[in-house]
């Protein structure tokens, strides 16, 4: 196993922004995962798991230690159930999983990211979520030990769970069970297609890292931010999107800190326009300056 050294992180995120990782490594399954993780502790460096990259938010300066992204791509259906390797495309799970009948996962067939993402960060649209539907996940330790936490034990919370909170240490998600329901390509599918519909309707199909901020209770984040009057609002090369002003979205030719720079200027204006602070959903990742 040799990692890649400075390998650039923009184009393994959805913002298509950051820089390198001190060590960078493709994990394809359970041993390169395993062998990743021990090279890792024996240099005494740290490591980060990634998927699809897209709720992260990666320093211009990069990131410390070793990075692995997991690429292993495989999902089978057993019953009632399916099956997934961390590293399968989640929305290109759900829409085949539609077309064939099985139906659970419509939601999920528009939702950006991997499977490992969605089950630390209890992905979800259109009413649904991980939560709702997760049986279990694989994880793997630093130290080799593998465990399967049911749902119950991941606790998840809106948007998070006891792996997004680091509550179980430094692990990485080896694979994941979800429920799916008997249905008909036409019903599924269906489902699919309406929510597609809805979701070009709503959001940028500009590069962007999805929700910037978790909703307020009993409220929206981009109704905050557009009636704090910040729609269509740029810094740099990033913009908060004139479609829906919960995305931060990079047209050409932004970098990390015009991001977060925008972010920044949401959460306070909104708190002085509505005295609510908001609270990110993206990821920063990397050497980030301290406040």
């Amino acid at each position: 196993m040799r990692p890649q050294a400075g390998v650039a992180l923009a184009r393994h995120t959805s913002l298509r922004v950051g820089g390198p990782a001190d060590f960078f490594f493709e994990a394809r399954g359970r041993d390169e995962l395993a062998t990743a993780l021990q090279w890792a502790r024996a240099e005494g460096v740290p490591v980060r798991v990634i998927g699809g990259g897209s709720n992260l938010l990666v320093a211009d300066d990069g990131v410390d230690g070793l990075v692995i992204k997991m690429v292993s791509a495989s999902f089978e259906v057993s019953g009632n159930t399916v099956r997934a390797d961390a590293g399968v495309n989640l929305a290109n799970m759900a829409r085949r999983l539609a077309k064939q009948g099985f139906g659970g996962l419509e939601w999920a067939a528009n939702v950006p990211g991997t499977v490992g993402g969605a089950v630390v960060n209890n992905a979800g649209a259109f009413g649904g979520d991980t939560a709702s539907c997760l049986v279990s996940a694989t994880i793997l330790a630093a130290d080799g030990h593998v465990r399967r936490l049911t749902h119950g034990e991941l606790a998840y919370a809106y948007r998070t769970s006891v792996l997004k909170r680091r509550e179980a240490g430094d692990v990485a998600v080896v694979d994941a069970v979800f429920k799916v329901q008997p249905s008909t390509p036409e019903e599924a599918d269906g489902r699919v297609k309406e929510f597609n519909a809805q979701r070009m309707r709503s959001q940028p199909r500009i590069l962007s890292a999805g929700s910037v901020f978790a909703n307020p209770d009993g409220d929206f984040a981009g109704r905050l931010i557009e009636a704090a009057g910040l729609k269509g609002q740029r810094m740099g090369g990033a913009q908060i999107s004139e479609q829906h002003a919960n995305f931060i979205v990079n047209p050409g030719g932004a970098t990390a800190s015009d991001v977060y720079a925008l972010l920044k200027c949401a959460q306070q204006r909104v708190l002085e326009h509505s005295g609510v602070r908001l609270r990110p959903e993206i990821e920063l990742f990397g050497r980030w300056p301290s406040e």
